[in-house]
This record gives C-alpha cells, structure tokens and sequence, in this order.
C-alpha cells in the first residue's frame, strides 16, 4: 500500500487527474446502475437520476479517452464531451421542472446526516474550484473533467439544499424553489456545454505560442526593436490577471507567448483569503459572473494579436491555430 501511494504522489497533476477521473468513473457507474435498477421495482425518480449520471460519466469518459488514445480527433471528442454535458443538464431540467406538477416528498432523517451530507458537498465544490484553478494552460481535456466535477458539485450542494428545506418543511414536501434553483443549475451546466464547445476556437490555451517577423518597418509604431524584449496589454483584469504578450526580440523576429498575469487571490494575504473562502458561498457566483465576462474580453486574443502585428507591419511566421 505504501509502495502505492509514493507512486501516486510521484504523478504528475494531469496524471493524478486521470487516475482520480477513471477510479471516479468506475464508482460513480457501478452506484448509477443500482439507482437505475431500484427505480425500476421501487422509485421511478432515480431513472432519471441515473440517466443524467450516465450522460455525465459519458462526458468525462470522452476526456479520459482523448488523453490515454488517438482513435478520435480532439474536435470530435470536445464536440461529444459539449453534446453529453448538455444532455445531461436537459435530462436534469426536466427532472426538477416535476416539482411544479408532482409533489415530491423526501424523508426527513434527522440533522445529522444533513450536516455530514452538507459537509461533504461543499468540500466536493472546494476541490472542484480548486481543480479548476489549477487547470489553468494544462490543455482542454484537463480542463473539461474539472468543469464537469463542478458541475457534478453544484448537483451536491442543491441536494444538500433540498435536505435542509425540507428538515423546515412540516409537511414534508419540498419547496417549489429547489425546483427553480435546480433549473437555475442544469442552464448554468448546458452553459457549461456550450462553453466546453467553443472555448478551443476563441480561447488561448494551446495558441500560446506567437512568432511575428517585421516586414514593413515604417508602419511599426507598437515595438521598439532595439530592445531585448517586449511587453503587451491584450486584456486587462484587475481581479482575474491580465493577459499579456511577452516576447524576446532577435533581429528582426518576434517570438513569446500569450500569459495571464496573477490574479488578485495569489496577490492577497493569508487572512484575506479565510476571509473568502468564509464567504465562499456568497461570493462564488459573483466570481463565475465576472469569469465569464472576462471569457468573453478575452476571446479570441490570439487572432486579436496578429491584427495588432500586422497593422503594425509584422507578419506571424508559425501557426497557433
């Protein structure tokens, strides 16, 4: 055992990260099947469970399997990984949209239990956030596994919720307002689909890389050539990084990368940071909010930077497309 754990620990993240996805995988199946066959002879709800689990499980499968073969292009399995997460979030819109119709009651079994079962799901949600930090420029599927445990997190948190309205309930019956929070969450995970689907072609990850060659040099007023190296402001964020073109300069050749600058949470203190994990749960949506705002600044920065080059005279001389 212990020989297992030093080899574990040896891995690399994108390697822990397989590992971790493929053992997940095999536990989540095997409880998506019980759930299945119980809702067959006893709850019909648990059908629907399982097919959304199902679909999810099939989503991640498609990233595991484009890390560990080739058999399909990388298009391909984002565009099946993109179509099984929005399946699943349509299966999961439906199955809480039932609240408005059926009144659905769950059992009550005591403040214990809710608390382990809240306590577990937002350390699910932590390490969720976490992974996705942590993603940042090691590639798509990497990326796509950790918005999919996000997801799988946010399903966690509102069953947690469900729990607790219902230990207030006195009749026992779920609050109608599970069923518009659960249709909140299946948007925000076919948001996520759609997102997994476009990002490769507007986002920088993986067309990092930028090499210019000055052609013109009477229209270049955006570099000085005579330096060593160089610096530009793609998009700037005060709270998520700024992106920047950083560049060495040889002769008449440009060569650097796309970089995102430190965010505001590396730059902050040890107490301000336990201050924001304690308000984690305020302060999350409002962090995915301006996220996804700067996703759509940042679009495409790439494409944006060769204009800017070539405006300037330059013309890129490697593809990063």
């Amino acid at each position: 055992m212990s020989d297992l754990i030093r080899k574990y620990r040896a891995l690399s993240f994108e390697q822990r990260t397989v590992v971790n996805t493929m053992i997940g995988l095999f536990f989540s199946f095997a409880l998506a099947c019980g759930k299945l066959v119980i809702g067959f002879f006893t709850d019909y709800n648990l059908i629907s469970v399982a097919v959304y689990t199902f679909a999810l499980l099939l989503a991640k499968l498609e990233c595991v399997l484009g890390v560990k073969t080739e058999r399909r292009t990388f298009e391909q399995r984002n565009a099946l990984t993109a179509v099984f997460l929005l399946l699943s979030s349509l299966v999961y819109i439906g199955f809480m949209s039932r609240m408005f119709f059926i009144e659905r009651k769950i059992k009550n079994n005591g403040m214990v239990p809710v608390l382990l079962l809240a306590f577990l799901s937002f350390c699910e949600l932590g390490f969720a956030i976490a992974g996705l930090l942590r993603t940042k420029n090691r590639g798509h599927y990497y990326r796509n596994i950790k918005i999919i445990n996000f997801c799988v997190a946010l399903i966690a948190i509102l069953t947690t919720q469900m729990a607790i309205l219902n230990m207030q309930s006195q009749t026992g019956i779920v609050s109608v307002v599970n069923a518009y929070t659960g249709i909140g969450v299946g948007c925000f995970i076919a948001l996520c689909a759609v997102y997994i689907l476009i990002a490769p072609k507007v986002s920088v990850v993986g067309r990092e890389h930028n090499v210019f060659l000055l052609r013109e040099k009477k229209k270049n007023g955006l570099l000085d050539m005579n330096k060593k190296t160089a610096e530009l402001l793609l998009c700037k964020s005060f709270v998520y990084g700024s992106y920047l073109y950083l560049a060495n300069i040889q002769g008449e050749k440009v060569d650097g990368k796309i970089k995102r600058g430190p965010s505001l949470w590396n730059r902050i203190n040890i107490l301000l940071k336990i201050l924001c994990c304690i308000l984690s749960e305020i302060l999350l949506f409002v962090w995915l909010f301006g996220r996804g705002i700067l996703f759509l600044r940042s679009a495409c920065l790439p494409q944006r930077l060769e204009k800017l080059m070539r405006e300037n005279g330059f013309e890129r001389i490697n593809g990063t497309d």
